[in-house]
């Protein structure tokens, strides 16, 4: 097996006050099948380090928490400290063998793709490229999304919130999703809920839209998430169709779930990934 060390930062509170500081820094955790966001505290069973995501590197300055955020934590007088965690990098290894065969050009790359309309290459979303996130998302959806999605969509775990190029390196369509904790059986458990996927008009037909559900759908199964799921609009009927086509199937109506649409009502698609 093999393992590495990785150093990140946790906000160290009451084992009975966890929950609520879990709730506030959702945004703000690895969100990681492979890392815990609650750990046990070395010092005092009382205690609970509440893991930062990765991005988080000085206990000082907390970057890149909101200020807001962080000012909260301080006025609570939680305490922030480094945390060792080790990981298992077996499948991170098979992985990069993977890809090393990829460049080789032994299978299709993962990341590029031939469609009707030329190559498209996937890349992640980033504080560079989240603009261009926003445009499309503002182009394509009648929800409009505030601030705290898109500082979640440039610090989402690896290869779940991604755009899609063209040749000319123009920005095409995007998927966003969010790997979510649950608890089934009594067992913690991961799955992936699909926030946003959608593609410009110019380039529908274009099988983009399924590359771009499908590469999610990949990296979930490498990850062993237990099942992927999203909203679907009541009168939205050809993306009903469309994840139907995928495997999908309709799970529950939820009443009054938008409140920005008309009609509120949407369905909850769902597609299991292990048992």
């Amino acid at each position: 097996m093999l393992r590495r060390t990785l150093q990140v930062v946790g906000v160290r509170v009451e084992a009975s006050k966890a929950g609520k500081v879990v709730k506030k820094l959702q945004n703000h955790l690895p969100n990681s099948p492979k890392l815990r966001n609650v750990v046990p505290d070395p010092a005092s069973e009382r205690m609970k380090p509440i893991l930062l995501s990765t991005d988080v590197r000085s206990p000082e300055m907390l970057q890149p928490l909101r200020e807001q955020l962080a000012a909260l934590l301080r006025a609570n007088s939680f305490s922030f400290v480094p945390h060792a965690v080790q990981i298992d990098c077996t499948e991170d290894a098979s992985d990069r063998g993977a890809e090393n065969k990829n460049r080789r050009g032994e299978r299709p790359g993962l990341n590029k793709f031939k469609t009707p309309i030329g190559n498209v290459s996937f890349r992640s979303v980033d504080t560079v490229n989240v603009q261009q996130l926003h445009d499309i998302n503002e182009k394509l959806f009648p929800v409009k999304y505030n601030n705290a999605f898109y500082e979640y969509v440039t610090d989402a775990p690896e290869g779940y919130c991604k755009l899609a190029y063209a040749d000319d390196e123009t920005a095409v369509g995007a998927v966003c999703c969010e790997v979510e904790k649950v608890k089934i059986s009594g067992k913690h458990r991961y799955r992936l809920c699909i926030l946003t996927i959608g593609v410009l008009d110019d380039y529908r037909r274009s099988k983009l839209g399924s590359l771009l559900l499908e590469n999610v759908i990949e990296q979930a199964r490498r990850d062993k998430l237990m099942y992927v799921y999203l909203h679907v609009q009541i009168t939205n009927t050809a993306a009903q169709r469309f994840y139907l086509a995928h495997g999908f199937e309709v799970t529950k109506l939820l009443r009054n779930y938008y409140s920005q649409l008309n009609p509120p009502h949407c369905f909850v698609l769902r597609k299991q990934l292990a048992p």
